[in-house]
């Protein structure tokens, strides 16, 4: 194999693990928030983006906050998908803010719970959200349910979905922040979860290397 394939394999190898945590403060701050809230200015305006997403992320039957994809995966069978999807379920939510609940091969199902630590910051206040992503598998297809247990806002009492903005219009206009900052990035969350977890699935097949040179 060439010197130039290991390289690029062993990057592959230390992407994967960087990547475990799926979404932090850090690369939520970088996330191109224009595309949501219709400013090409680079900036978070969380108020504005939560109001564009409210009709594509609504509170469903039991007044939660949840958002729900399938995935066509033509001609593979529920063991093969599965297969697929277990090692990047692994990676993705073994990291200290989540813990695995569910991982059976047999019934099809990945649970588990994830925390979007320390998210965003306002003054004096720290805003973390508590979510629980599900996933079931069948032949040809994969379903994913995140659903968002609360925010918690300085480690103190709960806050729910329902109660926040766009759901719940604040007066006043730092609770309105918070709380839209929480709802952004709980769909930002979703975004990528529903994207890694399409190329997990449906992995992409190897390039044929007919080079000789070895």
């Amino acid at each position: 194999m060439k010197v130039k394939h290991l390289f690029l394999g062993l990057l592959m190898l230390n992407t994967l693990g960087a990547s475990a945590q799926i979404l932090t403060a850090d690369s939520f701050a970088k996330y191109d928030i224009d595309k949501y809230d219709g400013k090409p200015d680079h900036k978070h305006q969380y108020v504005e983006a939560a109001t564009k997403l409210k009709p594509k992320f609504e509170l469903d039957k039991n007044d939660q906050l949840s958002y729900s994809a399938v995935i066509e995966c033509a001609g593979m069978d529920k063991d093969k998908i599965y297969d697929n999807i277990s090692g990047w379920f692994t990676k993705a939510f073994g990291d200290k803010n989540s813990s695995i609940k569910t991982n059976d091969k047999e019934s099809g199902a990945l649970v588990a719970n994830t925390t979007l630590k320390s998210i965003v910051t306002f003054p004096h206040q720290i805003v973390s959200v508590n979510l629980i992503v599900k996933i079931n598998i069948k032949d040809g297809k994969v379903r994913m349910v995140e659903t968002i247990k609360d925010y918690v806002i300085n480690a103190g009492t709960p806050w729910t979905s329902k109660k926040c903005y766009p759901f719940y219009d604040e007066p006043d206009a730092l609770r309105k922040k918070i709380g839209s900052s929480a709802y952004v990035a709980s769909c930002v969350f979703a975004e990528i979860v529903e994207k890694q977890l399409n190329e997990a699935a449906k992995p992409k097949a190897p390039v044929n290397d007919n080079d000789d040179d070895w």
